[in-house]
């Protein structure tokens, strides 16, 4: 629908097409979303010519009121503006509407289109925003200023056009959490995944939409629907959910899936528990693991993890094959501090959070070795062994004998777990010999208390 395929010559439009698809549409139930009335492209001559802003803004009204008004009470949505931003950028495209009209001729679009449909929601559309943590931030500002001035949008449509991997988990919440701050609607408008692989393509296809459904996004349109009549800037990939044949591809199956998950569900998700291994592993080197259990209640089809109160996992769950979940997630590391833990569980009924565990996280220096020695003949020929049975974690050892270092060597660090180091020591002299044993992290050393070792 964008310009210059309705309107190809000033005053000359082409809605044959475009009737066509909006009867089928309407003859199978089907409803139906106007996309681009301004986009980064496809803009005629004769409005590529246009210099003065007073033109340029008569042009988009006779556009998009004879445009609208045609389908008025037949499309109830329209993208009024795609790609504002640069795709690979933070700043305004400098399109044909900008270089007339400046960065204001977005807010002119919006309140045009609202007076040709006062009913009709609108949206503005935007690409490539879930890779790109810079022109994320810059769009949301967009956003922001345009509420603030209170300019008619209603909500933001995700392009959502996937190429050989998605978006990292939580990319999409923290998205829709932050539109849906400013009052406004979200959906995900062009979904389509650009690789050569079928299982992964699958994968990308489910997680996106299990995320997004989690996070509240009810609307989902893919950039077509079969790969006879693909849209790919990738040689010989086939982005969509059908093949050639209309067949049902991995992707197709993996979308269904993810769709019965959330909405199977009859009543929210049962209340979970959340615990951590962190009490006594985590207190030292910062690895520990946080668990959630669900043992009773409704599942839930997703999994949310927040740390202070900051989004720091989430992944799918399988809400079909039992009653019982639960959930796992690892962290290595951690600087010293408390760490507060609550967790969401998400259906389509509602979300339900579990009670909060806390972590304290306090880098210390090892627990202290036991040293043992196998010298009982006495010949000045033993191997020693220093042995922490549990506690906080060393990452080196050494020994010394009558203080002096007679063996040294790494340890790996798995806090609670049991640390052993041995040496082989020969020709000992004769005489009564003091044995220690010293382990050391980051964080200071410990040293054994003191053996005597006899050599005859």
């Amino acid at each position: 629908m964008k310009w210059a395929f309705t309107q190809p010559e000033e005053g000359v439009y082409d809605f044959a097409g475009l009737d066509r698809l909006v009867a089928f549409a309407e003859e199978h139930d089907m409803a139906v979303k106007g996309h681009g009335l301004i986009s980064s492209c496809c803009d005629p001559e004769y409005v590529t010519s246009i210099t003065d802003a007073g033109e340029m803004r008569a042009a988009m009204t006779e556009h998009f009121t004879t445009v609208m008004e045609r389908y008025d009470g037949r499309i109830d949505r329209w993208d009024v503006v795609s790609e504002a931003l640069e795709s690979q950028g933070t700043t305004l495209q400098s399109t044909t509407f900008f270089k007339v009209l400046g960065p204001g001729y977005i807010a002119d679009a919006f309140r045009i289109a609202r007076a040709a449909d006062p009913d009709a929601k609108l949206f503005i559309n935007e690409n490539l925003v879930e890779f790109d943590a810079a022109k994320r931030q810059a769009f949301l500002d967009l956003l922001t200023g345009l509420v603030a001035e209170g300019v008619p949008v209603d909500g933001v449509a995700l392009q959502m056009h996937e190429t050989f991997a998605g978006p990292l988990p939580g990319v999409i919440t923290e998205m829709v959490d932050s539109y849906r701050a400013l009052g406004l609607d979200v959906e995900i408008a062009e979904l389509d995944v650009h690789t050569y692989d079928p299982v992964s393509q699958a994968t990308i296809y489910g997680d996106v939409v299990a995320e997004a459904l989690a996070a509240g996004v009810t609307e989902i349109s893919t950039w077509g629907f079969t790969d006879k009549h693909l849209y790919t800037w990738l040689p010989g990939a086939k982005p969509l959910i059908f093949d050639e044949e209309y067949g049902p591809k991995p992707a197709y199956f993996a979308v269904r899936d993810a769709l019965q998950q959330f909405v199977t569900p009859t009543a929210a998700p049962g209340v979970a528990s959340l615990s951590n291994t962190g009490r006594k592993s985590g207190l030292s080197d910062g690895d520990y693991d946080i668990k959630m259990n669900l043992t009773k209640g409704a599942p839930g089809s997703y999994y949310r993890l927040y740390e202070n109160d900051v989004l720091v996992s989430s992944q799918r769950l399988d809400s079909l094959a039992t009653p019982r979940q639960s959930a796992t997630t690892s962290f290595s590391g951690k600087a010293e501090g408390k760490y507060r833990y609550r967790a969401e569980l998400i259906n389509s009924q509602g979300v339900t959070s579990t009670k909060t565990t806390t972590v304290l996280v306090k880098h210390l220096a090892p627990s202290r070795p036991a040293v043992s020695v196998d010298n009982r003949d006495g010949d000045g020929t033993f191997v020693a062994t220093a042995t922490l049975k549990s506690g906080i974690n060393a990452t080196s050892y050494a020994f010394k004998l009558d203080g002096r270092i007679v063996g040294t060597g790494p340890l790996t660090a798995a806090t609670p777990n049991k640390q052993t180091a041995k040496v082989s020591l020969t020709g000992i002299a004769a005489g009564r010999h003091a044995l220690t044993a010293v382990f050391a992290n980051t964080k200071g050393s410990t040293e054994s208390r003191s053996v005597t070792v006899r050599v005859r």
